[in-house]
């Protein structure tokens, strides 16, 4: 079985609710977004390096450099910048060079007392060390790498002109990876600040505790702590956190020694470019930058080599420690290993599957009484049976109630099912098994279905009731169409009696809109329903009880079908946690409820959401050596529930869903003998549907 894993995490449940930003000011890139719901390392990296702290181009590649050199230490960094009056966590290459470009009179330097003005007209911003701990706080990212921080100016004794980076520093719980305090500061009066701030202070493998000044490895300071390696800096880290102390931590980095600048030179050209910000006027948050543009000239571009070289230490550095606290807080979880023991139910059609694929390559099949020569194959089908084996084998426990006759050709397709499934199955002595033919033409397009379903009026309310031990075990239950409206009515009172949600295939365009005949008191339990164009069509108009004169077809545009798709979903998405409307080839189109991206087990909630959905288009992955298309849907299916159940993030369970769908593709059968030889093989795949499906995201 694949994927018995922990579902009940605390921890990740409460990060999920960290990241609910119902203002909708701060948007996550879906990366760092799953990353932190996975409690994954991430790194804050803030943007006025960018915007305001080194000259174009340099800026960019730096910070694209500093991204990188997080990823390389298995860390995802996570840069923070104001775009059009929208807190991004997590830049895309294509915001960073926007951001970058701008004109530096359109870009402003965000501190704490910037952010709502710079929110409330729309406008773009670098964030400073002060501002990035605070949204990497509020989004929960514990570890942020920078340059160096801010601290007392010169000559601020008498100016008060102080940082708000220190007073952040005392408030906000973020560890700042820097190579100490800017070499422009009063370092010794930045450190007394800091001290009064309760602030802990450390350097990092610098014996002695010498603390960095920027672009130099020795300030003449020393502080009262020193971290040897990334895993005592991880104890630290985690100490501090049980402690809940509200107030940040400085790690002094300094930078690495080729690129250290000699000390007197670097002092000579601090005091000229002080006495030129003193000359023009310079004053306010204008001069750190000013300051380091000015030095980066008169040291005729050396002091900016030192400046990206720190930087990049700092960002490998932060993420090495990131990583080994990760690896701590998930060895410490002590609900890891445990898997929810409750079975979903499966209530649907079994039945054997009989395939014929036309051979004859000289002209296109009509259905014209002429014989055609065609390769024909036996399988066990039934969307409802599909379904429920396709969730054994990923998911690794499940129920199906489902009927088959005591013939001959129920016999052989007893033999192809799982012995599991079985428990739940009606034997019928007076009815045939459910046969079923199926007519693909040479190019694997399925031209016609014939079947006898009279054996699945066998699953009455009085057989349901005589399994009323699964419905009580059961996280969802699984309904397809092939059942009858009683056995469908009474399937939704025993999931209404014991609280749970009903996830509805529609199976066929022309039995799509059974259940929605019922009463709605009933129809209530059904929580997500997973239709093709022309069922939805037919969903749709049972539900409103109006005519849609438009016809589905597969072959129009994409953006004609999407357009078309979500004019009908839009009548009906309000009864529903989650619509999954299938494409074809294009892929899937959900419509969800908004609170799915923090949590997708909220489209399991009976109680329904007053928010708008959210719409979603996830094009299919290419898929090559196509065997088989009659089980592709129905492995979608199992995938999806599969990620559903196991509390994955809305990404991953579609990912799950395309990455079994793909095998079911591949297989001779409409379910795969195995999907992969391995849990790990499997989630590797996953993994990289995922990161596609955040490529087109972006």
């Amino acid at each position: 079985m694949l994927f018995r894993r922990c579902l009940l995490l605390p921890a990740v449940r409460l990060a999920r609710r960290n990241l609910h930003h119902g203002n909708g000011h701060i948007v996550l890139h879906p990366e760092i977004r799953e990353a932190l719901q996975l409690r994954q390392p991430v790194v804050a990296l803030e943007s006025t390096i960018i915007t305001h702290g080194m000259p174009m181009p340099e800026n960019v590649t730096t910070a694209l450099a500093v991204e990188e050199e997080v990823r390389s230490q298995g860390a995802i960094p996570a840069t923070i910048g104001i775009l059009d009056g929208r807190i991004k966590v997590g830049l895309t290459r294509e915001e960073l060079t926007t951001l970058a470009k701008k004109p530096r009179d359109q870009v402003i330097k965000c501190s704490r007392r910037d952010l709502p003005f710079v929110v409330a007209k729309k406008q773009s911003g670098g964030t400073t060390v002060a501002a990035t701990m605070i949204i990497a706080h509020e989004v929960g990212i514990k570890v942020f790498a920078t340059g160096g921080i801010g601290g007392v100016h010169r000559d601020g004794h008498d100016s008060l002109d102080v940082s708000a980076d220190l007073s952040e520093l005392g408030r906000t719980p973020v560890a700042v990876v820097c190579s100490g305090v800017k070499s422009i500061l009063d370092i010794p009066r930045t450190l007394e600040y800091l001290e009064t701030q309760g602030v802990c202070v450390s350097s990092y493998d610098s014996p002695g505790g010498v603390f960095p000044d920027f672009y130099t490895r020795d300030s003449g300071c020393k502080v009262p702590y020193n971290l040897a390696n990334p895993q005592e800096a991880a104890e630290l880290l985690r100490s501090w956190q049980e402690l809940k102390l509200q107030s940040g931590v400085v790690i002094g980095v300094p930078l690495p020694v080729e690129f250290a600048a000699d000390k007197t030179k670097i002092e000579e050209a601090i005091k000229e470019a002080t006495a030129q910000a003193k000359e023009q006027g310079i004053s306010g948050k204008d001069v750190t930058p000013f300051l380091l543009s000015a030095i980066a000239k008169i040291t005729k571009g050396s002091s900016l080599q030192s400046n990206i070289a720190l930087i990049k230490n700092n960002a490998k550095v932060a993420a090495q420690i990131a990583v080994s606290l990760s690896q701590s807080s998930t060895g410490n979880n002590k609900y890891a290993g445990k898997t929810i023991q409750k079975k979903p139910l499966v209530v649907g059609a079994s039945i054997l599957d009989l395939s014929f694929k036309v051979a004859d390559q000289k002209g296109d099949m009509h259905l014209d009484g002429a014989t055609y020569s065609a390769i024909a194959k036996q399988a066990a089908g039934g969307v409802g049976r599909n379904i429920a084996e396709g969730i054994y084998k990923l998911y690794g426990d499940v129920n199906l109630i489902s009927a088959v006759g005591n013939d001959q050709m129920g016999q052989t397709l007893l033999q192809m099912m799982p012995q599991a499934l079985q428990k739940g199955l009606i034997l019928e002595e007076t009815k045939a098994t459910s046969l079923c033919s199926l007519i693909f033409d040479k190019f694997g397009d399925c031209k016609l279905i014939l079947g006898n379903m009279d054996i699945h009026q066998s699953i009455t309310p009085e057989t349901l009731q005589a399994h009323h031990e699964f419905f009580r075990e059961a996280p969802l239950v699984v309904m397809d169409s092939n059942i009858s409206e009683k056995a469908m009515e009474s399937i939704l009172q025993l999931a209404e009696k014991n609280r749970i949600p009903v996830f509805f295939e529609p199976t066929d365009m022309f039995i799509a809109g059974k259940p929605f005949k019922l009463l709605p008191d009933l129809t209530k339990n059904i929580r997500l329903i997973k239709p093709n164009l022309h069922e939805l069509k037919t969903i749709v108009e049972a539900i409103t009880n109006e005519t849609v004169e438009w016809k589905p077809n597969s072959k129009l545009p994409r953006s004609e079908l999407l357009h078309e798709a979500k004019s009908l979903i839009k009548k009906i998405d309000a009864h529903f946690n989650c619509i999954i409307a299938t494409l074809g080839n294009h892929g899937v189109l959900l419509s969800y409820r908004p609170d799915a991206d923090e949590d997708a087990r909220v489209l399991l909630d009976l109680n329904k959401s007053t928010s708008p959905h959210c719409t979603r288009f996830y094009a299919a992955p290419q898929v090559s050596n196509i065997v088989n298309v009659s089980g592709a849907g129905d492995s979608f299916c199992a995938g999806f529930i599969t990620g559903l159940l196991q509390g994955r993030l809305l990404t991953e369970c579609v990912a799950f869903g395309f990455v079994a769908a793909e095998r079911a593709l591949q297989s001779e059968s409409a379910v795969p003998a195995t999907y992969f030889p391995n849990p790990d093989t499997f989630e590797s795949r996953c993994k990289q549907t995922v990161q596609t499906i955040h490529q087109q995201i972006v």
